[in-house]
């Protein structure tokens, strides 16, 4: 960027009085000083307004709305979006926070004119701010950088993962006007559609450096019950973005077989209760963990699912998490061997950006398949 990008912040927030102090906190703590804040509050009823109305600072906006409930995320991002001036979308939530520096480190990736979506590294926090586990980088430069265009979509769209964390992410936001603000889809949140459909228009950058700090709740009940349809509200979805941009697909050289695809979600759609014993463990309810993984084993039978069983029986007796820790260290091992100091990273990228384009060049007119091994 030729100046110097101003920052607007957008939050939808409902009932977080507990945690939105230190939210604002993080904000107003930040060593970047450009930005301007659009809350709006979906109709809280625990104080959370009077905490964000006490602080006295002139770049924050609060709007308060009747609730509209959780389904209607996306539509108070979008009304918050249309009360943004800044050049650059950066996104929080109530109950998240940031490191000090994230919008400092952040603005230099939209120095390249490609790059339209950044982010970065992320802890998943408990109600305590107890780091309970970590979202890294994708180890595939193409994929972590969606260069070229729509490379992404081989973790978005074929693991169905979302590795982008809506704490660490920001935006160009005339990027996020082209495609119609933040997608409204049915039974889904505004972050995945939206990073989707962001991954047809442009680059990302991949920061290597914890950009924000996402909270996690025990609504554990309601996320094992609601986990099927949720499933299966993602697939409809992808569907019909598969059937709706297949020419733009095309015209990127991006190929895929649907019919794969498809049973490739099948198969993903037996790992829910693995899913779910893991999220339950988080938050010490070790019966409802154990039930859960033994669906799981009747779906999946394995020597190694049996291990990890054995250990989720273990946390069980000794009432404490013995699973997902391990999965911590892990990520954050790779995340550590693969760090170097940021500025040489992005030479690496810038570099590679260059690789990746002459390669697309000479690809084969029939492009490649994501599910070919």
């Amino acid at each position: 960027m030729t100046h110097k990008p101003s920052v607007s912040i957008v939050s939808s927030v409902f009932n977080n009085r507990p945690y939105i102090g230190q939210t604002i906190q993080s904000v107003l703590n930040q060593t970047y000083e450009d930005w301007e804040w659009v809350i709006v509050d979906d109709g809280s009823t625990d104080g959370t307004g009077d905490i964000i109305r006490g602080v006295n600072d002139k770049r924050i906006r609060y709007i308060f709305q009747e609730h509209a409930a959780s389904r209607h995320l996306a539509k108070n991002f979008n009304r918050a979006l249309m009360m943004c001036n800044g050049d650059l979308i950066a996104l929080i939530d109530g109950d998240d926070y940031w490191p000090h520096d994230k919008l400092q480190i952040q603005v230099e990736s939209f120095d390249d004119p490609s790059v339209i979506l950044s982010y970065g590294e992320s802890y998943l926090v408990d109600h305590g701010g107890k780091k309970i586990g970590f979202v890294g980088i994708p180890e595939d430069l193409s994929s972590a950088n969606n260069n070229p265009k729509g490379s992404a979509l081989k973790i978005l769209l074929v693991e169905k993962s979302c590795f982008i964390v809506n704490p660490t992410v920001m935006m160009r936001k005339n990027a996020l006007l082209r495609i119609g603000g933040f997608l409204e889809v049915k039974g889904m949140g505004q972050d995945f559609p939206t990073w989707v459909r962001l991954a047809l228009e442009g680059t990302f950058s991949a920061v290597p450096r914890c950009l924000g700090y996402y909270r996690k709740h025990a609504s554990s009940t309601s996320f094992v019950q609601n986990r099927e349809v949720a499933f299966s509200d993602e697939i409809r979805f992808l569907e019909h973005f598969l059937l709706e941009f297949r020419v733009k697909m095309a015209g990127l050289s991006l190929s895929h077989d649907r019919g794969e695809l498809r049973e490739h979600w099948e198969d993903m759609r037996r790992h829910i209760p693995y899913s779910s014993a893991l999220y339950l463990l988080m938050f010490r309810c070790f019966e409802d963990a154990r039930s859960e993984f033994r669906k799981f084993l009747t779906k999946a039978p394995s020597a190694k699912n049996n291990l990890i069983y054995s250990l989720v029986v273990l946390s069980s007796w000794l009432r404490t998490d013995l699973v997902n820790p391990v999965a911590f260290f892990k990520e954050k091992v790779k995340s550590l061997k693969k760090r170097r100091p940021y500025h040489a990273n992005r030479l690496h990228e810038a570099q590679f950006r260059g690789d990746r384009k002459n390669h697309r060049e000479n690809m084969d007119a029939s492009g490649h398949s994501w599910l070919k091994r």
